[in-house]
């Protein structure tokens, strides 16, 4: 199995599991948790890296919508 598919895999879990359980989960809380830890010591690499993933994040939470 590639990385790919896994991070694929992940993804659409969490996706189901945030719509899931939108009513008891404060997803807007857990994207900005997401966002400051990518953005913190536990992030990616560079500034790239973070910049990148953040945007990715955003897709994420539209996703949502």
């Amino acid at each position: 199995m590639t990385n790919q598919a896994q991070i694929d895999a992940l993804e659409h879990l969490l996706i189901a599991v945030l719509k899931r359980t939108k009513m008891t989960l404060q997803t807007d809380q857990v994207f900005e948790d997401a966002h400051g830890s990518l953005m913190g010591s536990d992030g990616p690499g560079g500034p790239k890296q973070k910049s990148e993933a953040a945007e990715y994040l955003e897709h994420l939470k539209s996703r949502l919508s």
